[in-house]
């Protein structure tokens, strides 16, 4: 079908989708097609073509309950003219019919209850015998349930949303309003009793004599009892009693008896009491605010364009033959089985001839890049778990993928994990996600502006999205001091550092190590903290803490490092060694790594790291060996940048390709400025590892030379090291200059030894306070 024809089908529909509503909007079910009168055919404004359609299509089908039909008509003359993909319209068209006929039983149901004031003109024939037939099987009761059930189900269906999320978080909502009445009941009750005791009336009431001209009276206070004090005895017993405490009396407060000594000692108690109940108060206060904390809403993420199929079908099968000729152009036969548009590239299933060869299509990625005029093809031979070979083409007009999208997913909605990250979405467009605490750790790797940037922030927002600052922190690492600047706003929230560090981001290597150092010995703490309360990670240990609420509060720890290849640079083994050791132990106890770096060669990403990194994601990169180094195959270097990606999950040996959820940096402002605007939680720092030597002199460990220091200096200088230059410089002999050689090697300031090439310096000036802190 031509797109003109299209075009005019499109609008004739909706011209008759407006007339068939017009007709059903004024509907008579008396006005009949066989006793019309012209007074009775002008209350149709559609005249007789009204009169025909409402009569026929309404009494005898749904009666208002039919109103579903013209709208499925307009709906889909719509997509005809607008030439968009039919698969919403198809889903719309079939919630909009079951509504029409839910709306004619609902009909039938009132028209019943009320005595059978109407039969099938307004529910229509067949609504009015489908809800008798119902009330024959079921009753009216299991009807009426049955009625609502449906009605809950279709509108679901029609708006996309979860119906255990909705009740998960009516009930959330319901359980925070509860806990806050709670919090503020006992606030309440602490500043009335705080009130009630810092009110004391006087002791001593002075006697007043009151003289009258006829007769001279004399009372004494004795004589007189005042109501109103008993009332005040019994409150303030009743008040004090419930508190546990003593009231003041002239007893136990300061009198002019009391030495000076004794008067300032109790003073003295007096004060201390009165700060530690104002502590109480000030803490109960501050819990009280940090219940009413919000988590951020969709509308500070900018709303996405709509995203339209970028072919057509005739387009699609356009495309398919000229991959099918080109494939057999160069002597490889087969058929297309499937194609899978997607946001930024399309998927072609080719199904090879018999006695084709898989390994044939592997080479033709750049050929058939010539052909297609396309910027590059990525030929997966063969899809795992299929006998086709794919072949992704991108598209001539790519889609951005918003991260609103991806947010507002039915997928993400329903994660109930705090680490769930929306990473994108899939070739066929289906939203991403995934649980960072099943990965455990992720490596990201590509060239510059491919994207890794973006996919960080990505991780972050959704996690903020997802997680309070007491259930989740972050450390961050950001050599560059630029990326994740932005994220100081989290200072006294989600951000944490040590107290012996003068920052929150760190930039510094030595910050970078410290900080690494000091989540090792959390780790450990963590560690000892579960073997208390005996679980085994972190899972069990927030179940057991529902149970008992006075056990410690250990949130998840997430370390982002932005580019490892600089720290590498500087800090050598100083820094690979606690990320290996987080690596290795910390999952269980709830800490996790996302680890970045635009060099992904072998000098950076070390086998060490390689391994305890099973997640890995690859964009862009320039050659098949960083390729290799990332995800141990080729495939990033084909890839088209901006988010293009491939995602290596744990346990499996092909790579996923998605396309990354962009976010800007105005929408992340935005975030930071409404977490900033929520009430803080109780601060938390890591342990303090690493003390700074004040006079700067180097500490020798046991076994180490004494001229280690003196030769790193050297090496570092003349940027070569050999054990003949240090034989030279300090006049000592080849054993000893040997064992040098050996202990700069294992602190990481000069390479492994490489036959005839001479070692390589890996660090600067700069780090040597890093190395030899004591």
């Amino acid at each position: 079908m031509n797109y003109r024809r299209q075009e005019v089908i499109g609008i004739l529909l909706c011209v008759l989708a407006l007339c068939v509503f017009l007709s059903f909007a004024t509907y008579n079910p008396y006005e009949t097609p066989s006793g019309l009168t012209p007074e009775v055919a002008q209350t149709n404004i559609m005249g007789l073509f009204g009169i025909y359609t409402s009569y026929y299509l309404m009494k005898f089908s749904f009666g208002w309950g039919t109103f579903f039909l013209p709208i499925i008509m307009g709906l889909a003359g719509f997509t005809l003219f607008t030439r968009k993909d039919w698969e919403q319209t198809l889903h719309y068209s079939g919630f909009l019919t079951g509504i029409g006929i839910w709306l004619s039983l609902l009909i039938a149901w009132v028209g019943q209850s009320r005595g059978g004031m109407w039969e099938a003109e307004y529910p229509g024939f067949i609504g009015y015998n489908l809800w008798n037939f119902l009330i024959d099987i079921f009753g009216v009761y299991a009807s009426g349930i049955i009625q609502i059930v449906v009605f809950i189900l279709l509108i679901s269906g029609l708006f996309h949303f979860s119906i255990y999320s909705a009740i998960k978080n009516i009930y959330q909502k319901l359980n925070d309003k509860w806990t806050e009445w709670q919090e503020r009941r006992a606030l309440g009750k602490v500043i009335i009793q705080k009130n009630e005791m810092e009110f004391t009336p006087s002791g001593d009431t002075p006697e007043y004599e009151e003289n009258i001209e006829s007769d001279e009276i004399e009372v004494s206070s004795e004589e007189v009892e005042d109501p109103m004090e008993e009332v005040e005895e019994s409150i303030e017993e009743k008040v004090f009693s419930e508190l546990d405490l003593e009231p003041k009396t002239e007893e136990n407060e300061t009198i002019k008896n009391d030495s000076e000594d004794s008067h300032q000692e109790n003073i003295a108690i007096e004060d201390e009491k009165e700060i530690e109940e104002g502590d109480l108060d000030a803490e109960k206060e501050r819990r009280a605010k940090y219940r009413q904390y919000k988590m951020p809403t969709l509308e500070y993420l900018h709303d996405p364009v709509e995203i339209r199929n970028p072919y057509s079908e005739e387009e699609l099968k356009g495309k398919a033959n000229s991959l099918s000729h080109a494939l057999d152009t160069f002597g490889v036969t087969g058929r297309v089985v499937r194609i899978s548009p997607g946001p930024v590239i399309t998927l072609f299933e080719i199904e090879p001839a018999e006695g084709v060869r898989v390994n044939k299509f592997t080479n033709l990625s750049d050929d058939l890049a010539r052909v297609m005029k396309a910027q590059r093809v990525r030929i997966i031979a063969p899809i795992p778990g299929s006998k086709s070979v794919g072949i992704e083409l991108p598209n001539d007009n790519p889609s951005t993928v918003f991260l609103k999208n991806i947010i507002n997913s039915e997928q993400f909605i329903q994660a109930e994990s705090k680490l769930s990250i929306s990473l994108g979405k899939t070739t066929t467009g289906d939203a991403y996600v995934f649980d960072l605490g099943k990965m455990p750790h992720i490596l990201v790797a590509g060239a510059t502006g491919a994207g890794k940037s973006v996919c960080i922030n990505t991780m972050i927002i959704s996690i903020l999205y997802k997680a309070k600052p007491d259930e989740v922190k972050f450390i961050l690492i950001d050599p560059k001091k630029l990326e994740l600047a932005t994220y100081k706003t989290l200072v006294g929230y989600h951000l944490i550092t040590a107290p012996n560090l003068d920052e929150y981001v760190m930039t510094t290597p030595e910050n970078a190590v410290g900080i690494l150092d000091s989540a090792i010995v959390e780790m450990e703490r963590r560690f000892q903290v579960f073997a208390d309360a005996r679980v085994r990670n972190i899972g069990e240990y927030h179940d057991r803490k529902k149970e008992n609420p006075d056990l410690e509060t250990v949130p998840y720890l997430v370390v982002v490092i932005d580019e490892l290849a600089d720290l590498m640079l500087t800090s050598g083994r100083a820094i690979e060694e606690p990320i290996t050791r987080l690596a290795q132990k910390a999952r269980a106890v709830g800490i996790h790594l996302i680890v970045a770096t635009q060099r992904p060669s072998v000098d950076v990403i070390t086998g060490v790291i390689k391994s305890n990194f099973p997640a890995r994601i690859a964009f862009q990169v320039s050659s098949k060996i960083d390729s290799r180094t990332i995800i141990d195959q080729m495939g990033a270097e084909k890839l088209l940048g901006n988010g293009d990606l491939l995602f290596l999950l744990p346990g499996t040996a092909s790579p996923i390709r998605l396309h990354n959820a962009y976010v800007t940096l105005d929408e992340i402002e935005a975030i930071m400025e409404h977490v900033s605007n929520q009430p803080k939680p109780e601060e938390i720092l890591l342990p303090e590892t690493r003390k700074e030597k004040s006079d700067g002199e180097f500490v020798l460990e046991e076994g180490q030379d004494e001229l280690l220091k003196d030769a790193a200096v050297l090496v570092i200088q003349n940027q070569q090291a050999s054990v003949s230059l240090l034989q030279r410089k300090f006049r000592i002999g080849y054993s000893r200059a040997g064992r040098l050689v050996d202990e700069l090697e294992s602190l990481g300031i000069i390479s492994g030894y490489s036959g005839s090439k001479a070692r390589e310096v890996l660090v600067d000036e700069s780090y040597l306070d890093t190395i030899f802190s004591g």
